[in-house]
C-alpha cells in the first residue's frame, strides 16, 4: 500500500468517528455536493426514485438509511424510517430490502432495546415479504449483534448480517452464523478492526477467499460485497450460480454493468439520508480513486 494513502486512510477513518465535525460538514452545501455520487439523496422518495432507475437497468437494490450510534428518540426515528422505507419500496414495485445498523437502533442502551426496535422493522419486512440486513460494525459490538440476529432468525424473521474478512474473529463467527441459518453478506471490511485485524491487504484477500469457500460449502444464499475484480474472478461459476455480487452505489459502475452482462446477479447497496459523514469517509478511505473523485467535486474539476 502507498504510504501516503495508508496515512490518509488512517486519518479518514479517525475523522469518520468525529461526530461534531460530521454534523458541521453535513450542514454545508459543499459537503453535500462532494458526496452526491455515493448517497442517493436525503429522503425516502429520493432513494426510491434512484432504486427504480437501477431496477430499470437490471439491478436489484438494497436501500440503506444512513446513521450511526444513537439512542432514545433518534433511535426510534431511525427504526420508524426503516419500516417506512420497506413499505415505500413495496408500494413502488421494488423488492423491499433494507440495511440497518444496530448502533443506530440504540445498541448502547442495551441489547433488549435495540432488539425490540429491530423486531418492529422485521415485522414490517415480513408483512411486505421483504428482507433486513443488519450491518456489521466495530468489533466491540459484534457479540451483541450476533446474539440478536441469531435469535431473530430462530424466530423465523427475514434477517441476515455481514461478515468482515479483515477481522480474525470472522473465521470463528462464520460457523455460528451458518449453524443459525443466517444469510451472510461477505465484505473485506470498512471498519477499523483494531487489534483483531488479520493484517495488510494480501491477508485480508486470503481471509475473504477462505470465508467465501466456507460459505459456499453451506446451504445458505451468499452475497459477495466487493469491488475487487481479482476476488470476483477467483470466486468462479459456483459463486455465480449460488449467490450475488453486491456493489456500492456510485462506486465502479462499469464493473456493475460488466458483471450483469456476464450473468452475475448484481445488487447495488444504495445509501440515503442526511447522516452521510461517516459512511462517505469510509468510502474515501477504501480506495484512492474515491478520494480523488470527492476532491475534484469539491473544487469543480
Amino acid at each position: 500500500m502507498n504510504p501516503l494513502f495508508a496515512l490518509s486512510r488512517a486519518v479518514l477513518l479517525r475523522m469518520s468517528r468525529a461526530a461534531a465535525l460530521g454534523r458541521a460538514v453535513q450542514g454545508t452545501a459543499w459537503g453535500r455536493r462532494s458526496v452526491r455520487r455515493f448517497v442517493a439523496g436525503n429522503t425516502i422518495p429520493e432513494a426510491v426514485a434512484v432504486a427504480l432507475d437501477l431496477k430499470g437497468r437490471g439491478f436489484t437494490v438494497t436501500l440503506d438509511r444512513l446513521g450511526e450510534a444513537s439512542s432514545g428518540a433518534s433511535a426510534d426515528t431511525y427504526a420508524a424510517d426503516a419500516s417506512a422505507l420497506l413499505i415505500a419500496q413495496s408500494t413502488a414495485g421494488l423488492e423491499p430490502n433494507v440495511s440497518v445498523k444496530l448502533t443506530a437502533l440504540g445498541l448502547e442502551e442495551g441489547s433488549n432495546l435495540a432488539a425490540a426496535r429491530l423486531e418492529r422493522i422485521l415485522t414490517t419486512a415480513q408483512s411486505v415479504h421483504g428482507f433486513v440486513r443488519v450491518d456489521a460494525e466495530y468489533p466491540h459490538s459484534l457479540d451483541q449483534l450476533h446474539e440478536i440476529v441469531c435469535t431473530a432468525r430462530a424466530a423465523g424473521r427475514p434477517v441476515g448480517t455481514v461478515l468482515q474478512a479483515n477481522m480474525r474473529r470472522s473465521m470463528r463467527d462464520v460457523d455460528r452464523l451458518i449453524s443459525a441459518g443466517v444469510p451472510i453478506r461477505l465484505v473485506k471490511g470498512a471498519y477499523d478492526p483494531g487489534v483483531d485485524g488479520v493484517g495488510e491487504s494480501a491477508a485480508v484477500d486470503a481471509a475473504y477467499l477462505g470465508l467465501a469457500e466456507r460459505l459456499l460449502g453451506s446451504p445458505l444464499h451468499v452475497a459477495f460485497g466487493t469491488h475487487d475484480d481479482r476476488i470476483i474472478d477467483q470466486l468462479g461459476d459456483a459463486a455465480k450460480a449460488r449467490g450475488e455480487v453486491q456493489l456500492l452505489y456510485g462506486v465502479r459502475a462499469e464493473l456493475a454493468e460488466r458483471l450483469r452482462r456476464t450473468g452475475w446477479r448484481v445488487r447495488i447497496y444504495t445509501p440515503y439520508g442526511p447522516d452521510w459523514w461517516p459512511y462517505s469517509l469510509r468510502r474515501m478511505a477504501e480506495r484512492p480513486a474515491n478520494l480523488r473523485f470527492v476532491l475534484r467535486s469539491l473544487f469543480g474539476r
